[in-house]
This record gives C-alpha cells, structure tokens and sequence, in this order.
C-alpha cells in the first residue's frame, strides 16, 4: 500500500512541476523574429559591381566603401574592386 502512495505522490509532484514549467514559459520574453529575407515573390538578387554577376542578397558578401552599401558574389571580386579604388 505504500508504494502505491509514494508513486501517486511522485505522479502528482511531476504534474505539479510540468504545469510550472508551461505557466512560467507564458511569461518569458521571447524576442521578436526578424523579417525574412524572402518573400513570397523569392529573395532580392543584387548585382557585383566588378563581374557583373547576380546573387541572392543572403549569399552575397556585403562590404561598407564610401558611404554604400555593395555586394560581391565573392571575396576575390571584392579584393579586386578595393584594388581598383
């Protein structure tokens, strides 16, 4: 009979402490989630300014020069437009 009591004391015990945990995860800030990059007409395609190439803006490298904001399909196009300038 004992046992019985202990494993209904321990059941009530883990419900008590999952129904804590669920309440408690109410109140927890969760960040807001951040705009995708796509959308449902796709992803933005940008365009290398030294080879010409198109890439989707989450892949290309962006780089900081003179006040704008340029995308390179890789490090060697942009090594080679910082070289030209």
């Amino acid at each position: 009979m004992t046992l019985i009591r202990l494993l209904q004391l321990l059941f009530i015990f883990w419900l008590l402490v999952a129904l804590f945990k669920s309440v408690a995860g109410l109140f927890r800030k969760r960040p807001k989630p951040s705009p995708p990059e796509k959308t449902s007409a796709g992803e933005e395609m940008v365009q290398d300014p030294v080879c010409g190439t198109y890439v989707p803006r989450s892949l290309a490298i962006k780089e900081q020069m003179e006040g704008k904001t340029l995308f390179f399909c890789s490090k060697k196009c942009r090594d080679a437009y910082r070289d030209s300038c």
